[in-house]
């Protein structure tokens, strides 16, 4: 049986050790990317103002009409940064980073010229979709399937004997060679391997988020939403509907807008409550009509129910946000681990392949 263990744990590795390395990789950059993706730009801090927000929104339609600010995110690196989402004619759309007295700080493509999309965007794309859209993270979903079943056989073989764990966790005493880089495989394998399971797991399900909020019957569309009449006329101003939202939860910051379309007469509309595990993107939703401003629906995540709650705290957990600071560094470290593993590992075939030739 360990023959097999063995044999398996090896083959996997090498089949999937390229994609594997490029999610460790990635993994690395995407516990900071937001960050990391602010901090490359030279610009001071500047309050959000949602008059001025709305000025840019307004300024960006008169210079380009067929150019339309479809919804915005806050930035989550740099307090007031926003980056406003706007679809041309073609379908196509550039991500215009503003800060918050509604300046243009930058302007990339999104889901199109990728090769000048920035870094960790790129590293963002490879990590969640590989650049193939839906299959692309599929794709990624059963390889951290696959991934999975490789540190759990991994951990079944590496699992030290009564009396061992010791010299098992710190092989200081290892022979040079393969003999020293597989002692060095075997502990840090035990080391970090439970908090990687986890990680992988909450991974793997958002890689398949529907299908999961199906089962759990948290996809219906609100009655509350389903008798909203169309609308055809001028919106209200996204300052105002944004205000509507933050005035329900006092104390609250913006994460992201969703505006009006043919389909949903209202701006969607998620705050950050205090209390989430969420470091930045809250999932507080307020439904604001695009008519008139008023509130239509308002789901309060810390007073969900527990299925919504679990699906909600998927994201936080894999990014290591529900634990601070000593969460995101631990899944830092997890992803460091995962590198230096593969390292070991395919080090270690690659001198025993060596000496067979």
């Amino acid at each position: 049986m360990r023959a097999t263990l063995r044999r398996l744990h090896r083959y996997l590795a090498l089949a999937c050790a390229l994609l594997w390395l490029s999610q460790a990789v990635t993994g690395l950059l995407m516990v900071y990317r937001w960050e990391l993706d602010d901090a490359l730009l030279d610009a001071p801090v500047v309050p959000l103002d949602l008059a001025a927000l709305d000025a840019r929104i307004a300024a960006i339609a008169q210079a380009t009409p067929s150019r339309t600010v479809t919804q915005l995110w806050a930035t989550g690196g740099v307090e007031g940064r926003v980056d406003l989402y706007a679809d041309d004619a073609a379908g196509q759309t550039d991500i215009i980073r503003v800060d918050g007295a509604g300046h243009v700080l930058r302007t990339r493509p999104d889901g199109h010229d990728y090769a000048h999309i920035g870094l960790i965007p790129f590293a963002a794309s490879v990590h969640q979709t590989l650049f193939a859209g839906d299959v692309g993270s599929v794709v990624v979903g059963v390889s951290g399937l696959m991934l999975l079943s490789s540190i759990v056989m991994g951990a079944v073989l590496a699992w030290p004997r009564k009396g061992q764990a010791r010299a098992v966790l710190w092989p200081r005493g290892a022979r040079p060679g393969a003999a020293r880089r597989y002692a060095w495989h075997r502990g840090l394998g035990l080391w970090l391997g439970l908090p990687a399971v986890v990680l992988i797991v909450v991974g793997v399900m958002q890689v398949f988020y529907d299908p999961i909020e199906r089962w759990l019957g948290e996809n219906g569309v609100p009655l509350e939403l389903q008798s909203v009449a169309a609308f055809t006329g001028t919106p209200v101003a996204p300052a105002v509907a944004i205000e509507t939202a933050l005035r329900r939860f006092p104390g609250s910051s913006l994460s992201g807008v969703a505006f009006p379309n043919d389909g949903q007469p209202w701006y969607r509309i998620r705050v950050r409550q205090p209390g989430e595990w969420r470091r930045v993107f809250g999932t507080t939703t307020i439904f604001v009509a695009a008519a008139d401003g008023r509130a239509l629906r308002v789901d309060d995540p810390l007073n969900a129910s527990a299925g919504r709650r679990f699906l909600d705290n998927l994201y936080p957990v894999h990014t290591g946000e529900a634990g601070g600071f000593i969460g995101r560094l631990l899944t830092f470290s997890v992803a460091a681990w995962l590198l230096a593993m593969l390292v070991l590992g395919l080090g270690l075939w690659w001198i025993r392949r060596a000496r067979r030739t």
